[in-house]
């Protein structure tokens, strides 16, 4: 049995957890495509991933199964992307943060992977923590924009060539799973977004929000340089994107949670 799988916990086993220092983790990704080289559930994957092992290192925490699916409408022109509304996402994620706080648990954190999902969790982050003011502390993070300083520091490609499919995503999955990259059919794309207010790098950022439907970017289904990944690389951005997560989680556990008011 692993510790830090709820699934593979018993009722007693999470009744035994300590409520106020086990941070319980949701993994939040995607399944959509990745380019003519990487599997569809790349997001979900790596996400779940790097909770499991931040949990194992930071002790005390716990992760959930994935739901899986995440908000891909952008991904829907390409065979195989399933998208859900973002209110069925909002909902499932609602629900299973209400059954935690239910249980007693007062640190939630939910660990997202998908880009597509950031406007989802900016809105979980609020409306959860107003929610269960009082009861629980919720915090939210898309783990590479957690370590987007470590992962710039690895970074071969230049801006432009670290966005989707890309030197990063292709690397990780290379590390974790070499069986699914098929990295003799990978296409390196820089897509120009069409303004200098936008871009479409993993780590660039935008006072700008617009919508682009992804095939209108990239005919192959990649943002970036994939060409440029290794698993080498892989393991160098999994460690730097889980100590990123481990050293939040530390800080996480110091969060005050305030009274609810009377």
């Amino acid at each position: 049995m692993d510790q830090m799988r709820w699934e593979e916990l018993s009722s007693p086993d999470v009744a035994s957890l300590d409520r106020e220092r086990t941070v319980v983790m949701l993994p939040l990704g995607s399944v959509e495509q990745h380019g003519n080289h990487m599997p569809l559930g790349t997001d979900t994957m790596l996400a779940h991933a790097v909770s499991l092992a931040a949990a194992e290192r930071a002790r005390d925490a716990v992760v959930l199964p994935p739901p899986w699916f995440g908000f891909s409408v952008h991904h829907m022109r390409f065979p195989g992307s399933v998208t859900l509304r973002a209110e069925t996402l909002i909902a499932v994620a609602e629900d299973v943060v209400a059954s935690l706080v239910q249980h007693g648990f007062r640190r939630i954190l939910i660990v997202n992977g998908h880009g597509g999902n950031a406007g989802v969790i900016d809105l979980l982050a609020s409306t959860l923590g107003y929610r269960h003011y009082g009861a629980a502390r919720i915090a939210a993070l898309t783990y590479f924009h957690l370590a987007r300083q470590a992962i710039a520091e690895l970074r071969r490609s230049e801006p432009g060539g670290m966005g989707h499919a890309c030197e990063f995503e292709t690397a990780m999955v290379q590390h974790l799973r070499p069986d699914l990259v098929r990295i003799e059919k990978a296409d390196a794309t820089y897509p120009d977004p069409g303004s200098a207010y936008l871009t479409t790098d993993l780590l660039g950022s935008s006072a700008i929000r617009t919508y682009h439907d992804f095939a209108d970017l990239s005919s192959k289904g990649t943002l970036g340089d994939p060409l440029l990944a290794s698993p080498e690389a892989g393991s160098a951005f999994f460690e730097a994107v889980v100590g990123a997560l481990c050293a939040f989680i530390e800080d996480f556990r110091g969060w005050r949670i305030p009274e609810s008011p009377k």
